[in-house]
């Protein structure tokens, strides 16, 4: 069976490769297929009823008026692609771009000149608002303008627990306004107080034997016995009532109790010292104490809060903020084209925007320059200032808020 599959095979295989080598050989036999069947494009570029590539066009005349470029059409494609259904709908973006000045394009493939002509321009033309801290240069007036500068508070700060503890007490909530001096924050106290009484009895044992000076009494008194006795010694080797030996003995006990006494008195230096010692640990423990009550440090708002009553808390863990608005700082950076040294304490001219439409104008000084710059000729700089205080006792400007400044240098 399989033979006679290959018998029927064999000449089929034949005809068909006769057949392509006939058609990609013989243009006759090209030609007949192309005049019958035009849309399949046998004879490639030089048929007529297919879509012309771009590479295949001609550039036009110099003193042509058409357009360069291809013309796409569906009719030149195929009658099948005319009437065929599209399968999905397509909506194209109309963009419109700058055309090329007149007679700059040369030809369809000069593509820098086409290029140049359909460049986006570099200067936008929608009104761009600029990044924070992004500022224009010198105004032709003289001055330097910042048209972004920000509102930041100098005194601001986190505080955070002075020892390990549990928040026994906390005087004060988010918003709350508190002066200095006033209790904020209390940590158990009992162990440091614990400290404290033992220190105190420590110092007051140390005081007693401080105070005692009889060993002081006793080695100089056993001393002078100790003297007394080398003189008799002395008389009665005179008389020969005594040994040398003996006399010996004497005399080294004297000596001892010469050293005797240089022990005592050094004993009761380091006793006095010892007293130094329980001194000093006794305030250690106060200080430990009045370290787990922790009053405000300075006049302000607490603006946020970690740690609430109960929490158990380790030295150097923050537990609230707390923000001085008395005084705010105007953060700008600004292209300086002359030297920047000319900046610092010269006058400013600050606009705070604090609501939608409203603004305050106030003047002040430059106080700091940076002594690096932020790019080719920026620096940044401070200018401080006093915070306002509403009618109802509250502060106008807040951080985060936008301003502008105006900086006139001085003369150099």
């Amino acid at each position: 069976m399989s033979q006679k599959k290959l018998m029927i095979g064999l000449p089929v295989a034949l005809l068909l490769g006769a057949s392509a080598i006939a058609i990609g050989v013989v243009p006759g036999v090209r030609n007949w297929i192309d005049q019958s069947v035009p849309w399949l494009g046998i004879n490639g570029p030089k048929s007529t009823s297919r879509a012309v590539l771009p590479s295949e066009q001609k550039k036009p005349d110099a003193n042509s008026t058409s357009p360069p470029g291809p013309v796409w059409s569906v009719d030149s494609v195929s009658p099948v692609l005319k009437n065929a259904t599209p399968r999905f709908e397509v909506q194209l973006a109309q963009a419109t771009l700058p055309l090329p000045p007149a007679g700059q394009v040369q030809g369809f493939g000069d593509e820098s000149a086409l290029n140049q002509g359909l460049r986006v321009p570099q200067n936008p033309t929608i009104n761009a608002v600029p990044a924070i801290g992004l500022n224009v240069p010198s105004s032709p007036n003289g001055t330097i303008d910042f048209k972004e500068a920000s509102v930041f508070f100098p005194d601001d700060s986190t505080v955070a627990a002075q020892a390990d503890g549990i928040i026994m007490k906390l005087f004060v909530d988010d918003g709350t306004m508190i002066q200095a001096g006033m209790p904020m924050i209390e940590i158990d106290p009992r162990l440091a107080e614990s400290e404290v009484e033992v220190a105190q009895r420590e110092l007051s044992a140390a005081e007693l034997k401080a105070s005692d000076d009889s060993n002081v009494k006793y080695s100089k008194a056993a001393k002078k016995v100790a003297e007394k006795e080398v003189e008799m010694s002395k008389e009665l080797a005179k008389r020969n009532a005594e040994g040398t030996m003996d006399g010996e003995k004497k005399r080294l006990e004297l000596e001892k109790a010469g050293f005797q006494v240089g022990v005592s008195e050094i004993e009761k230096l380091r006793d006095a010292a010892d007293v130094g010692v329980k001194n000093a640990k006794l305030t250690a423990s106060k200080v430990q104490v009045e370290l787990r009550k922790m009053p405000a440090q300075r006049t302000g708002m607490v603006s946020e809060i970690a740690k609430r009553q109960f929490d158990w808390v380790r030295a150097g863990e923050p537990i609230l903020r707390l923000t001085s608005m008395e005084k705010i700082r105007i953060k700008g950076v600004a292209e300086v084209s002359g030297s920047p040294h000319l900046l610092f304490n010269a006058p400013a001219i600050v606009t705070i925007y604090y609501a939608a439409g409203k603004s305050e104008t106030v003047q002040g000084i430059v106080t700091y320059v940076s002594p690096r710059s932020f790019g080719q000729n920026r620096y940044q700089i401070y200018v401080d200032l006093p915070n306002q205080v509403t009618a109802d006792g509250q502060f106008l400007f807040r951080e985060g808020m936008v301003a502008t400044v105006e900086v006139l240098p001085r003369n150099g």
